[in-house]
């Protein structure tokens, strides 16, 4: 099927990039008819019949490559910053850049993720410096992507442009481990050399295999110091007799981030030349939030600047020598987690090393393509009631199943109930990767690689046990398939249909199933003995020597489970990753990112992916999945204003359980309390016991009933004369409200929505001068579902259901825990139609920015934005769900779930965010 698909989208996809050029829209019928046309016109020249399936998943495919949207990135750039150069001819892709980009498109890139990367790399170039100019220049940047969002083909991109202009140095500083060095030199071979640099397949008295761009454009010449071997590192003895002279063409170096690699590196560059010293270089930081930043304390004067007689930490400092070391120097670092990056002092600098790596001169900030498979996109965000995240998620309890315990050391022996057996959590997680293995290749796609992630712990010893445990449990239900056991086929039906049918249904509506084809029971039944048999499960860790092999399997495809840690954290691709199992190894912002390494894209499988993980695991990711938002709105912001990154400070939103980052990295950071001005707080957890929930709605009951009659069933702002289900009350004094969210009774994880601590805020803003918050919107949402007492009348409580038991077990018996309690069109109850109108046009704008369609219900942080033109006014949401639905005791009393809108305020007191060293002059 698989060969027919592609046979049939390479030659529409010809005929749709004319029809592009030419300016012709194309969407989803116009691709559908083109590729009905090219089947009968297939099937005529080759005699083979085409089935609708195949037909379909060509046009599938053709959607991600013309369909699938990216936005432009953005860049901020210092006052001091290169003269313009990169405009005219100069600026069109060269040799190097245009070889690339044929690779792109061969290698099925969406269309408008080639024009952007062609742009967005363009961007960067001009903001470094003229390589042909002479004089002595050092600029600093960082460009900020998504984890696994396609920074490396960025990146690439960046140095194949910088070879056209004339950069003639290029050295990469890669990942800290061997493997993930190995996995950046074999990209790079493939993506700039255009030749096979690992010495073992080299022919004796024969030239490099050409692969990669090499296939476009073999002439072109690089020079390479390192190669595509585990061992393959810069090696001084190697070096030496290399007759390396950077004047006629590139050389490029891929090294480990690693000290005394560097250290070598600097100890052979300051024996050359003076001519190669002069050369432009360009320096690329991946992962430059890792090791690149100096966490040593560098003292301050008496006049506020620091000591320059300072040693910083090694890897710090060895890229600094290295930057030093030449004229005309460049360096870029690359991170999805710039957190530590920005709280680097943008004033620090020591004698011997030059300045630190504060990206002074430039921030970009990379947009991926719409169907992207990042953060907010599994697990949703706080601020987006809309987007609750994909159904993926199957949580699980860690302390319950005692397999491995939060905090443990090398010599634990995971044991489950006392056996030597992995718990049904991780069973189920085995399970379900052996249902995506067998319905991708039901799919057509039995030839791609599959990956399966288990990181349950940061220990070699533990890594050991724990793939011994996988694979006795994925032998033994693999010769159970292999035999047919009627048991085991039974249990993964029923997995099929209980989990994967609903799943998909979910996701092939949203811009995830664009290429999805569906698939039966009995489809993937006929696959699964086959896909199984050609698991294989590994470690990757500190004792693992070589990558993982995917080239070695790139006709037949292969599946893995990959049993690890620290490799499994930060940098290694897991190629088809689908099924991830993860436990609480980390509490910081940026390495719960990067471990996230089920992010990226997961075009045609989307709903077949799954993540085993823990409750907390998921809120936290949630967080910072919002905190991440948060910071790319100040980067827009910035841009909107033209701001840089030396007069624009940045803040990151604090958590109470989650550092940002390791505390040695933001030594230079501090705390300030900002607001929940400009906040909507949406409770998302109850309590679902009897007394508890009676307990809430006889509060309800006293507060509702103290604001009399109200008006029923009010009008909505905006367009028609639509009604809102329901009771609103308006001009209820501040005090009230701050005083019945005060006696509510909220779970104690509820960290975001905490009555006393609103209650506190509201007091506060209360006593201000002049006072906000003293005159309040309240509306008690009713719905259709079960009728109940509530402030003396019958009222129908709303529907909100629980959410999704993620692995077959039930949520906590004392908490009822929904996705969001919040219908986006009430946040506007409040609204004249002249502010509704002004949040739904600063809303598209917006969306617009993003390559969003303009929607009609404006977002609720410009409707708390437009609001805040009259500070006093805030909005009390209450909405009664349904007893039944959260498994209460019976009773005719509702859950109470309340959101809280706050309108923007420059005046609001603060609540805590973590700020860089520019935000602290702006604020002193």
């Amino acid at each position: 099927m698989t060969d027919v698909v592609e046979a049939l989208a390479l030659r529409a996809r010809k005929i749709l990039q004319v029809q592009k050029e030419a300016g012709e829209a194309i969407d989803r019928d116009a691709i559908a008819r083109l590729v009905e046309l090219d089947a009968q016109t297939f099937s005529l020249m080759t005699r083979q019949a085409v089935s609708p399936e195949q037909k379909e998943a060509a046009a599938r495919l053709l959607w991600t490559v013309f369909v699938t949207e990216q936005g432009p990135a953005l860049t901020l750039q210092d006052k001091e910053r290169p003269a313009p150069w990169y405009h005219g001819d100069r600026r069109q892709p060269g040799s190097f850049m245009q070889r690339y980009l044929y690779k792109l498109e061969e290698d099925g890139w969406p269309d408008d993720s080639v024009r952007e990367l062609k742009d967005s790399t363009a961007r960067i170039l001009e903001i470094m410096d003229d390589p042909q100019r002479p004089g002595n220049w050092d600029w600093r940047g960082l460009v900020v992507g998504d984890v696994q969002s396609g920074k490396t083909a960025s990146y690439a991109g960046v140095v194949n442009r910088a070879a056209d202009a004339g950069y003639r140095i290029i050295i990469v500083l890669a990942g800290m481990h061997k493997i993930l060095r190995l996995q950046t030199q074999k990209r790079f071979d493939k993506d700039f050399l255009g030749y096979d640099t690992n010495p073992k397949t080299r022919r004796p008295n024969q030239p490099m295999r050409i692969i990669g761009v090499g296939n476009f454009n073999a002439q072109l010449i690089v020079d390479s110091l390192t190669m595509a071997d585990p061992n393959g590192d810069f090696n001084q003895r190697i070096a030496d007799q290399f007759n390396f002279s950077p004047v006629s063409q590139p050389c490029v170096f891929v090294v480990k981030k690693n000290a005394k690699v560097l250290e070598n590196l600097n100890n052979w560059i300051a024996r050359l030349p003076a001519p190669a010293k002069a050369a432009p270089v360009l320096v690329i930081d991946d992962e430059a939030d890792q090791a690149s930043v100096d966490t040593g304390d560098q003292p301050f004067l008496e006049d506020g600047t620091f000591e320059q007689d300072y040693d910083p930490k090694r890897v710090n400092g060895e890229i600094r020598r290295l930057l030093m070391s030449f004229e005309r120097r460049v360096y870029v670092g690359y991170t999805a987690t710039p957190f530590a990056n920005i709280l680097i002092h943008d004033e620090r600098s020591a004698r011997d090393y030059g300045p630190d790596l504060f990206p002074s001169t430039f921030i970009v900030s990379l947009t991926p393509p719409d169907d992207y498979f990042g953060p907010a996109a599994v697990f949703g965000t706080n601020d987006d009631a809309d987007n609750p995240g994909l159904p993926l998620v199957r949580a699980f309890d860690q302390t319950r199943e005692g397999w491995i315990l939060e905090k443990h050391d090398k010599s634990l022996k995971p044991r489950f109930n006392g056996q030597d057996a992995i718990p049904p959590s991780l069973e189920d997680a085995i399970d379900a990767f052996l249902l995506t293995c067998a319905a991708r290749a039901a799919r057509g796609r039995g030839r791609e690689h599959n990956s399966m992630l288990v990181h349950v712990s940061r220990f070699v010893d533990v890594h050991e046990e724990v793939h011994r445990q996988v694979e006795k449990y994925l032998r033994e239900t693999r010769a159970m398939i292999s035999n047919g056991d009627r048991e085991t086929l039974q249990r993964l039906k029923a997995l099929w249909e209980a989990d994967y049918i609903p799943t998909t249904d979910a996701v092939r509506t949203t811009l995830y199933g664009r290429n999805m084809v569906p698939v039966t029971w009995d489809q993937v039944a006929s696959m699964i003995a086959e896909s199984s048999d050609k698991i294989q499960v590994i470690t990757a860790n500190g004792k693992t020597k070589a990558d993982i092999d995917y080239d070695a399997y790139k006709d037949t495809g292969y599946s893995v489970i990959a049993v690890g840690g620290d490799k499994l954290s930060r940098g290694l691709t897991l190629e088809g990753l689908s099924v991830s199992y993860f436990l609480r190894v980390s509490q910081q912002y940026d390495s719960l990112l990067q471990m996230g390494r089920w992010f990226g894209y997961r075009r045609g499988f989307a709903d077949l992916c799954r993540l085993f993980t823990t409750p907390d695991m998921e809120d936290w990711f949630r967080y910072v999945a919002t905190a991440q938002k948060e910071l790319r709105a100040q980067f827009f912001e910035m841009t909107q204003m033209s701001a840089t990154p030396k007069d624009f400070g940045l803040k990151i939103a604090v958590h109470d359980i989650l550092q940002v980052t390791a505390k040695n990295k933001q030594r230079h950071a501090e705390l300030r309390q900002s607001s929940y001005a400009g906040e909507g707080k949406v409770q998302t957890v109850m309590f679902r016991d009897r007394q508890t929930v009676d307990r809430n709605a006889a509060i309800t009951d006293d507060f509702l009933s103290s604001l009399g009659g109200g008006t029923d069933n009010p009008r909505r702002p905006g367009p028609g004369d639509r009604k809102a289900d329901g009771t609103l009350w308006t001009g209820v004094a501040g005090r009230e409200v701050a005083e019945y969210l005060k006696n509510l009774t909220f779970p104690p994880e509820s960290l975001q929505v905490d009555g006393k601590k609103l209650s506190t805020f509201i007091n506060s803003q209360l006593a201000m001068q002049p006072a906000e918050l003293t005159d309040w919107t309240v509306f008690l949402a009713t719905g259709r579902e079960k009728e109940v007492d509530l402030a003396g009348r019958r009222r129908r409580c709303i529907l909100r259901n629980p959410r999704k038991p993620r692995d077959g077990q039930q949520a906590p018996d004392d908490r009822f825990i929904i996705g969001t309690t919040l219908s986006p069109l009430d946040q506007a109850i409040d609204l004249t139609d002249a502010e509704f109108d002004a949040a739904l046009i600063r809303t598209n704008r917006e969306r617009r920015s993003r390559t969003k369609q303009d929607t009609d219900v404006p977002s609720g942080e410009f409707i708390r934005k437009v609001r805040g033109g009259r500070p006093q006014n805030g909005l009390l949401i209450i909405y009664p769900i349904d007893p039944d639905q959260a498994a209460v005791e019976p009773t005719d009393r509702p859950v109470i779930s309340v959101v809280v809108s706050f309108p923007d305020s420059d005046a609001a007191d603060k609540r805590v965010y973590l700020v860089n060293s520019v935000q602290q002059r702006e604020e002193s």
